[in-house]
């Protein structure tokens, strides 16, 4: 495992052996402000990965998103989609976190690589099938 980036907000996390990017989003993120790495970051991550790669977001700990955050996360997805991200598995406890990340993956075309799991075991089973 390399750790990409840590803080208050987020993890990026790459799994070589996998091949997977391990994304853990946590709080409350009053704006994009609070983050400014997170372009940076995720650039890292997609360029340490070999395409194809997959994804597994731990969604559990995320409050709403603002718009700005929103916006952000869509431009993301369509360039993960865009440098070889296949699948995506995301953990998610909170229907209000979901209805919001359901609006970004829909605008980023993700929806169809995208399941939702509420517990990490599940997650982990779907993303490692083929």
């Amino acid at each position: 495992m390399k750790d990409i980036a840590k803080n208050e907000y987020y993890d990026l996390i790459y799994d070589e052996s996998k091949n997977w990017i391990y994304w853990t989003m946590r709080g409350f993120w009053k704006s994009l402000d609070a983050v400014p790495d997170f372009e940076k970051d995720w650039d890292k991550a997609i360029a340490t990965a070999q395409k194809p790669f997959k994804i597994f977001a731990d969604l559990s700990k995320l409050k709403a998103m603002p718009k700005d955050v929103q916006d952000a996360n869509d431009q993301m997805q369509q360039k993960l989609m865009q440098n070889g991200c296949i699948k995506v598995s995301a953990i998610m406890d909170s229907i209000i976190t979901k209805i919001s990340l359901n609006e970004v993956i829909e605008k980023s075309g993700m929806e169809k690589m995208v399941k939702y799991f509420d517990n990490a075991d599940e997650a982990n089973v779907w993303l490692s099938a083929e």
